[in-house]
């Protein structure tokens, strides 16, 4: 880059500018993850009792317990990243309470993802520290493949790359128990409700373990290097963007953690000619205003 171009970065869209306006989206509650977290996971509870007694069948019971599945992820998201408690240590509890239900649907500990997650964030695109990097670089078809077999995140090679830091291993430790207690659960009910655990359960998590490789991993950073403004990008397709939880803006996130999901359109808006300034990949595209839709790619 010239200096001319350095100079006229540094002076319209420095990141102390940037930095205030993405705090001025970082303060709302986000009452909205909360209740699609417990909603979901709720909605799941109920749909067990609902499909044995033959109150509905099970066919819907598989169709509404993949939807939920779908919709686990990311109220966990935002609480790995602590966008509940706001920092404040009397709410803290609020973040594990919303990250730990939400997960049931998948059977995935909390603290698992949570430490893996904050290391992606860390070393974003990184082939050696980056335990969501296989992830995000293969091709589509062996990203799904990985998903469904329980390979897309090595979590042993991680335990030992990071073998140092003592509040990864002791996050990754407390998951451990919680792990053999989702697998001894679904054990034991798939012996007394064979079809049922298969399509209220098991199904349902490894679909919505893909759904979220898919959309939060692959699309985000493919093709995709290393470094701030380089390690996620604007992207869009034919899917409207509540169909995929708006994920062509994740971009903003891995920027700014700290914004809400629901307020990531316009803090886009907003900062827009700051990602265009500083090369975000496909930041030229981004709409100047953000509706429903709008985010559909139909050519």
């Amino acid at each position: 880059m010239d200096m001319e171009n350095e100079q006229l970065i540094s002076e319209e869209f420095t990141f102390a500018k940037e930095k205030e306006i993405a705090k001025s989206f970082s303060k709302s509650f986000q009452w909205e993850m909360i209740a699609i977290g417990l909603g979901q996971v709720s909605v799941w509870f109920i749909l067990w009792p609902m499909v044995i007694y033959s109150i509905i069948p099970l066919w819907a019971g598989f169709l509404i317990a993949t939807t939920c599945a779908c919709f686990a992820y990311l109220p966990s998201h935002e609480a790995q990243h602590g966008n509940y408690s706001r920092g404040n240590p009397k709410m803290k509890w609020l973040d594990g309470f919303v990250g730990h239900l939400t997960l049931i649907t998948l059977a995935i500990p909390y603290h698992l993802l949570r430490v893996t997650h904050m290391k992606h964030h860390a070393y974003t695109n990184n082939p050696i520290k980056d335990p969501d990097y296989n992830n995000a670089h293969g091709p589509l078809s062996s990203v799904i493949k990985n998903s469904l077999d329980g390979s897309s995140i090595n979590y042993e090679k991680y335990l030992e790359v990071f073998e140092s830091d003592k509040a990864f291993t002791k996050s990754f430790n407390k998951a451990v128990p919680l792990a053999l207690f989702f697998r001894a659960s679904m054990m034991v009910l798939v012996v007394l409700f064979p079809l049922e655990t298969m399509l209220l359960w098991w199904l349902p998590a490894k679909i919505g373990t893909v759904y979220t490789t898919v959309y939060f991993s692959w699309y985000p950073h493919q093709d995709t290097g290393e470094g701030r403004y380089k390690d996620t990008r604007f992207w869009s397709h034919w899917i409207p963007r509540f169909f995929n939880h708006s994920m062509q803006l994740h971009f903003i996130h891995h920027l700014h953690p700290g914004i809400g999901h629901f307020d990531e359109p316009k803090a886009i808006e907003a900062l827009k000619p700051f990602m265009i300034a500083r090369k975000v990949p496909g930041a030229e595209k981004i709409p100047d205003r953000i509706s429903y839709n709008s985010l559909i790619n139909i050519t």
